[in-house]
């Protein structure tokens, strides 16, 4: 049942997502927290929120709205939620897409724009599995390496 977090007394909802942080807060390896998200949520959801966080990326790095959504595949009201949420009080999401940035940094740098993104999690197994999904990335990462070695 679809639960209405309005109508919900403040100190439940209060305590529901307090269980939902210190579930999250308990994982302390990235095989724990893939593993707990795997389960709590569904496959669609997690694409949802990468996309989000991959979105956010886009706007600190002060990419044109119309680019993102072009490239993302997402609406522009989707766009704009983000940004909305950018400018949140706890600056949840520059902090995050902050330690993502750092840790491709830290990588060795990879072609793939989505490993770029997820250096060593399970989400660029899902690449390796799935491949006929993205043959078209994989062709066009091909031309552009072999422009970049003919233009040397």
């Amino acid at each position: 049942m679809k639960i209405k977090s309005k109508e919900l007394k403040t100190e439940n909802r209060n305590r529901y997502i307090d269980a939902l942080y210190a579930a999250i807060a308990f994982a302390q390896t990235r095989s724990e927290v893939k593993s707990f998200i795997n389960d709590l949520l569904t496959e669609s959801e997690q694409i949802m929120l990468g996309r989000r966080i991959l979105i956010a990326r886009r706007l600190l790095e002060k990419w044109p709205h119309d680019k993102i959504v072009r490239e993302m595949g997402v609406g522009l009201d989707t766009v704009y939620r983000v940004q909305k949420w950018l400018g949140g009080r706890y600056s949840g999401y520059e902090k995050i897409v902050e330690k993502i940035k750092k840790a491709v940094k830290s990588k060795t740098k990879r072609k793939s724009e989505f490993l770029d993104y997820y250096p060593t999690s399970g989400l660029a197994g899902v690449r390796k599995r799935y491949k006929r999904y993205y043959w078209l990335s994989e062709l066009l990462d091909e031309i552009n390496t072999d422009d970049k070695n003919n233009n040397k």
